[in-house]
């Protein structure tokens, strides 16, 4: 990560600031509590958010609103990000946030935005928004006293922290989420086996159970066989009363049938007197009235060969000539008309010119014989229209009489028909007649033996009824055997259901039972030697950075310093232990120095993606000689780190900064300018 740009907004002693940070080292000089921790605050703000600190330290007291914006790349990828805080009654809360990269904008809320820059930073450690980020706090930016605390506080302490921040402690909370595992594996086994603990009883109940239903099964199959025996003699005793039944139906038929063949007898009597009742009338009909109006209207002749449709159309070109003369006749007329008014005024109705009334006299004379012959026309058209309609009022009383001609020829052959049929029916009622009589006496003699039927009957029927009452009571003990069948089936199924879901259990519980030995045998054992290894190796390299940077800053030949197995910094004079208390003040500074440059190294290796190419260094020359920050320039060029960032109010750093910053505060407003 490289810094770009950072704008405060009310933030603390700031009103408004924007700051360039170049590439190199840049260091922000200024007095003490002139506004140098602010800038790195609000740089750990932008990114992180306010993680367990509250808004107050950060909102300039009296502003309403505060915010940070940070520009910083990442691989060649550049990003802005922006936090707002907001002062709402007592409460100061974060509001606006987002993020800006080459996709846009994109806002997020204060958790999600950590979400997001742990993502982009390539940080390594849980997105918690109440916590600071370990990985930066340990191998970007670690404030003085921070450091400090981690090197006078107690061994277990100082373990516990580092483990943290080497990322030790995830084998600790495997372990812990192996005994977490291991108790639950336990109780799941215990609790399988003692649910399985009825096994036997449940296999022996089964058992029974079985040879229960052979039991019942057999009893089943007797009473199935006298259910089989009852129905076959039911079968029998209903096929013979079946027999006596039909017997008797045939005799309760032929009872029943007298009557119907008398009154048959009788109708067919009355069907035979109605139809030669009718035969007679349809005779009378045929001879009396119908065959001599035949003869009558056959002597009728016709009285033209054209037929009405051409004396229609005669009449209508008549009617049409005639209607033609008369509007001729018409025309004339009001000729004639004209011709009297312009002679009586000689002058013309139409253009007013004067006429010669001599002139149209002649005119009148010769209209008037037009009218004449034009009225003796139509007097001749009139009589022949006359003479047309007389003949076809003839032909049409013609037409008529051949239509009741021929109705009549059609009704004489309809009535023959009848007669035919009349007779033919007759003959046929008569032979009904005659079988009707014939079956009369026959049924009368069938009904002498129906009596003799009843009484058979009657004894098998009782048979019968006790054979179904027998049936009846069989199948209720079939269905009662079948029910308590089905009910131990059903009971051996629950009973099998239960025992393989119990040796299901334990082969769960022995299975479970293995996981624990594997875990408490083998994995939390291979844990501790993994998580020791890791431990001795990090100590080893930490040890290793620390006496580099230690000897490179002190130059006391007798004093040397080391890390112990707990990171706990030991320093030895000609060979004996002396406490760190004793030290001169540069000498605790470079102590603590040593080891943030040694922690900023081993963190940055375990941190998975973290490159080192950022360092932000707070106060970290307080009691230092001329020589040793002269030896700081030596240890900044052998880390090589692309930007480094020193916050110092020591002048002398001014000689190897690259870009000087001094920070001024005046009249509580801090304000940054550059060298």
């Amino acid at each position: 990560m490289i810094l770009k740009s950072l704008k405060l907004e009310n933030i603390r002693s700031y009103t408004s600031q924007i700051i360039e940070f170049p590439l190199g080292i840049t260091l922000f000089e200024g007095d003490i509590g002139s506004g140098k921790s602010t800038i790195l605050l609000a740089i750990e703000f932008a990114l992180f958010g306010l993680g367990s600190e509250k808004g107050s330290c950060l909102l300039r007291l009296g502003a309403n609103k505060g915010s940070v914006t940070l520009r910083f790349e990442v691989e060649g990828e550049e990003y802005e990000v922006y936090r707002s805080l907001e002062r709402k009654g007592k409460n100061i809360r974060q509001t606006e946030c987002y993020i800006r990269a080459k996709e846009g904008k994109l806002s997020l809320s204060a958790s999600e935005m950590k979400e997001k820059i742990l993502e982009i930073l390539k940080f390594n450690e849980p997105p918690d928004p109440n916590a600071k980020s370990v990985i930066y706090r340990y191998a970007v930016f670690t404030p003085q006293e921070e450091m400090k605390a981690i090197l006078w506080m107690k061994a277990d302490l100082r373990l516990q922290t580092l483990r943290k921040a080497f990322r030790i402690e995830d084998y600790s909370i495997a372990k812990d989420n192996a005994q977490i595992i291991l108790k639950l594996i336990k109780e799941k086994a215990i609790m399988l086996y003692s649910h399985a603990s009825d096994l036997e009883s449940k296999r022996k109940a089964c058992d029974g159970n079985k040879n229960e239903i052979l039991m019942q099964s057999e009893q089943l199959r007797k009473l199935q066989e006298n259910e089989d025996e009852l129905k076959r003699e039911k079968e029998n005793i209903k096929k013979e009363l079946e027999g006596l039944q039909k017997q008797k139906e045939a005799l309760g038929k032929a009872k029943g049938e007298i009557p119907l063949l008398k009154k048959e007898i009788q109708e067919k009597e009355q069907e035979i007197s109605t139809l030669k009742e009718e035969e007679e009338n349809l005779t009378k009909e045929l001879s009396e009235t119908i065959e001599p109006t035949i003869n009558r209207l056959s002597k009728i002749v016709k009285p033209t060969s054209e037929s009405i449709e051409e004396l229609n159309k005669a009449l209508n070109e008549l009617r049409q000539k005639k209607e033609n003369l008369i509007k001729e006749e018409t025309k004339v007329e009001s000729k004639i008309r004209d011709y009297e008014s312009i002679e009586k005024n000689g002058v013309c109705p139409t253009c007013d010119r004067l006429a010669d009334s001599r002139e149209f006299k002649e005119k009148i004379e010769i209209k008037n014989k037009e009218k004449e012959i034009l009225s003796a026309n139509i007097r001749e058209l009139d009589e022949k229209i006359s003479g047309v309609e007389k003949l076809k009022a003839l032909l049409m009383d013609y037409e008529k009489a051949q239509d009741d001609l021929k109705n009549l020829n059609n009704r004489a052959e309809k009535i023959k028909e009848q007669l035919s049929k009349i007779r033919i029916k007759k003959e046929y009622l008569i032979s009904k007649f005659d079988e009707a009589n014939r079956k009369l006496k026959e049924a009368e003699k069938e009904l002498e033996e129906y009596d003799k039927l009843s009484s058979q009957i009657e004894t098998t029927s009782q048979k019968l009824n006790e054979i179904e009452n027998k049936l009846v009571e069989v199948g209720k003990q079939i269905t009662r055997a079948q029910s308590t069948l089905e009910m131990l089936k059903k009971r051996v199924n629950e009973l099998q259901t239960e025992i393989e879901e119990k040796e299901k259990e334990i082969k769960t519980a022995e299975k479970l039972n293995e996981y624990k030995i594997w875990i408490e045998d083998f994995f939390l054992p291979t844990l501790d030697i993994i998580e020791k290894s890791v431990m001795l190796s990090i100590n080893q390299e930490f040890n290793t950075y620390f006496q580099k940077w230690w000897n490179i800053l002190v130059d006391d030949t007798t004093k040397e310093a080391r890390i112990d197995e707990h990171f706990t910094p030991i320093v030895e004079q000609d060979g004996y232990e002396i406490d760190i208390n004793y030290l001169s003040g540069g000498e605790k500074t470079s102590l603590a120095l040593a080891y943030r440059l040694a922690l900023n190294s081993i963190v940055q290796k375990v941190s998975t993606g973290m490159k080192s190419n950022l360092l932000i260094l707070d106060e970290p020359t307080d009691g230092f000689s001329k020589e040793q920050l002269f030896k700081l320039r030596e240890i900044l060029n052998e880390i090589k780190c692309p930007q480094v960032i020193i916050v110092s109010h020591e002048k002398e750093l001014e000689a190897f900064a690259d870009q000087v910053f001094i920070i001024n505060k005046i009249e509580g407003d801090s304000e940054v300018k550059v060298v």
